[in-house]
């Protein structure tokens, strides 16, 4: 059952987190209102699904609505925060790495709902299974964004900014990084001929290994196992890849170090 606090919402944005998170708001009965974007194009065309209002100025956003959400880019938000006014309703920024008292200087009522997650512009994900973490200004704002939250995750996690930070910089080694040496491993393999299926299995079962609970103890490969042959030939088969050669070496010597811690 929906919450009487918030009936109008306005989104902020019309990227991939906008997409997904206004999307599964629209499905549980929520009356988004507005759409402010500054691209035209993306932003009728969301507003269009939520059969929404598109609002080119953030000037000219309703001052009257329950609930606005910026799901927009960290540095978007100071210049977005300098040109909007909410008529003191509840604001939340959807950032992990900006602070939640930014929005003071909109609102006294302000907090953040932050998704440690990978969007795409094609797949909407099963929001139910999106992990939520919240802040709020207050004990009642903190209530209303945790009934909101409920409403759209199962998996909803009351964290403060400090801790946000580090689970977003966390994230960026769990998801961008592992990404990234995914896209090493691509781009090696269709240089040498061969399909990247190949690994597909491997990827799959190293994010199955991650659900354990020391993951560190899943290590294997030749820095785990301290064999410097292989890793001297690694090394040079990335003679023509110095960058990535680098990245290999570095990643091999921080494994070995923390074995030895551990």
């Amino acid at each position: 059952m929906l919450k009487p606090e918030i009936r109008k919402i306005v989104i902020l944005g019309a990227g991939r987190l906008a997409v997904n998170l206004s999307m599964a708001i629209h499905k549980k009965g929520y009356d988004i209102v507005e759409v402010c974007n500054r691209t035209e194009s993306k932003g009728k065309r969301l507003a269009g699904k939520l059969k929404a209002r598109y609002i080119p100025e953030p000037e000219k956003i309703t001052p009257d609505a329950d609930l606005y959400i910026l799901a927009i880019s960290d540095t978007a938000i100071p210049l977005l925060l300098e040109r909007i006014k909410t008529g003191n309703h509840l604001i939340i920024h959807t950032s992990g790495s900006v602070g939640m008292d930014v929005l003071k200087k909109v609102s006294e009522n302000f907090g953040v709902i932050y998704p440690p997650q990978t969007f795409t512009d094609h797949i909407l994900l099963r929001f139910r299974t999106v992990p939520l973490c919240i802040e709020a200004s207050s004990g009642k704002n903190l209530l209303l964004l945790k009934s909101f939250a409920d409403s759209l995750s199962e998996k909803v996690y009351t964290i403060n900014s400090e801790q946000r930070r580090v689970l977003h910089l966390s994230a960026i080694f769990a998801s961008n990084f592992t990404n990234f040496m995914i896209a090493i491993s691509q781009e090696l393999l269709l240089e040498n001929g061969m399909d990247f299926g190949i690994l597909e299995p491997i990827i799959r079962q190293s994010a199955r290994n991650a659900s354990s609970g020391d993951v560190f103890k899943m290590q294997t490969g030749p820095a785990v196992r301290e064999d410097l042959e292989t890793i001297r030939e690694h090394l040079k088969l990335l003679s023509n890849h110095p960058d990535y050669k680098e990245i290999y070496d570095l990643i091999t010597r921080n494994i070995i170090q923390h074995k030895k811690k551990s």
